[in-house]
């Protein structure tokens, strides 16, 4: 539980005010602790860890988060897992509203789906927008998340969707 909250919380202390998109040259970092998943990470997210990921991507606001599960075997597909996972947010949040979910096909079809959540009361309310990838190889579900504050989110949308195409798992 504290570890989802943390989940939530990653990358969004101070939102940024970038008036314009960053640009989006991109430079390929193997997905570590997971030997065997591969992104393309945007230049302009910086490495950094926490007490709750050993390694994740940060740029202003947004962060780009890759975790795994290998116990994923209660689930029949990578989106009946979506669905779990997104039920799990919804329990943990004031508010979410799911307003896209696609399916990128390739090697390793990515379930993305995407929505905004409340996290806080009254005055103190984070508003943030997520854009979260499932794949799997059959024997652990990877997840791609990657978010920002509500009002920056499109600045990285594009970066955030890059990162999803280019998730290919070694064989």
């Amino acid at each position: 539980m504290i570890c989802l909250v943390s989940f939530l919380c990653a990358g969004c202390s101070t939102p940024g005010q970038s008036e314009e998109p960053p640009e989006e040259s991109i430079v390929v970092f193997k997905a570590l602790p997971l030997p065997d998943l591969f992104v393309d990470i945007p230049e302009i997210y910086e490495k950094t860890s926490s007490d709750a990921y050993k390694e994740f991507y940060i740029c202003e606001d947004a962060s780009i988060i890759i975790t795994e599960d290998s116990r994923q075997s209660g689930y029949a597909s990578v989106k009946d897992y979506s669905v779990q996972a997104l039920s799990e947010y919804q329990q943990m949040t004031s508010s979410l509203n799911l307003f896209n979910y696609e399916t990128i096909r390739g090697v390793y079809d990515v379930y993305i789906l995407e929505f905004d959540y409340t996290l806080g009361e009254g005055d103190e309310q984070l508003r943030l927008t997520c854009m979260t990838g499932y794949l799997t190889d059959g024997k652990s579900m990877y997840i791609i998340t990657c978010k920002s504050g509500t009002d920056t989110y499109q600045n990285y949308r594009d970066g955030f969707l890059q990162v999803m195409k280019s998730a290919n798992i070694a064989r």
